[in-house]
């Protein structure tokens, strides 16, 4: 009966992986919720960081590549966190994924697309920047870069 019951958990991960990757904290906590014990939870994430399946740098850079289009680093890092990725693996991966980024060209990209749409042109100058910066800073950008590329709007 233990025998089957790991292989249902681990056949549920492996759906889980079919999905998107996965971290283990992730990992964990969906076999967790599912209602598997914490010995079975920890042998199938130990199958699948013997099987290569689980690498939470791999995920956390993946993570940023694809969500620093969009958002700041404060957000990026602050989901990872809520994905169960060590604080010092986030800033390692961090260290790595940096020299790509270009946070302010992407805040002014974004601020100028915000500033000047249809919706906003009969809104006040003063009312539009407060919007922009607002939705910037939800974003988790660096509030001095906002209020530097906001200026120049």
């Amino acid at each position: 009966m233990d025998d089957d019951l790991f292989k249902k958990a681990r056949g549920y991960a492996l759906r889980l992986f079919k999905l998107r990757p996965r971290s283990v904290g992730e990992l964990r906590d969906k076999l967790t919720v599912k209602g598997y014990e914490i010995d079975l939870v920890e042998k199938v994430v130990s199958a699948c960081l013997g099987a290569g399946l689980l690498d939470d740098s791999a995920f956390a850079k993946a993570w940023f590549q694809s969500r620093l289009k969009k958002y700041g680093f404060r957000r990026v890092s602050r989901e990872l966190v809520d994905k169960g990725i060590p604080k010092d693996v986030i800033n390692t991966v961090w260290e790595q994924v940096r020299g790509d980024y270009d946070e302010e060209t992407l805040v002014r990209q974004i601020a100028e697309r915000r500033f000047f749409s249809r919706e906003q042109k009969d809104t006040p100058v003063l009312k539009r920047k407060k919007r922009v910066m607002d939705y910037l800073a939800r974003r988790g950008f660096n509030l001095s870069i906002i209020s530097k590329v906001i200026r120049q709007l």
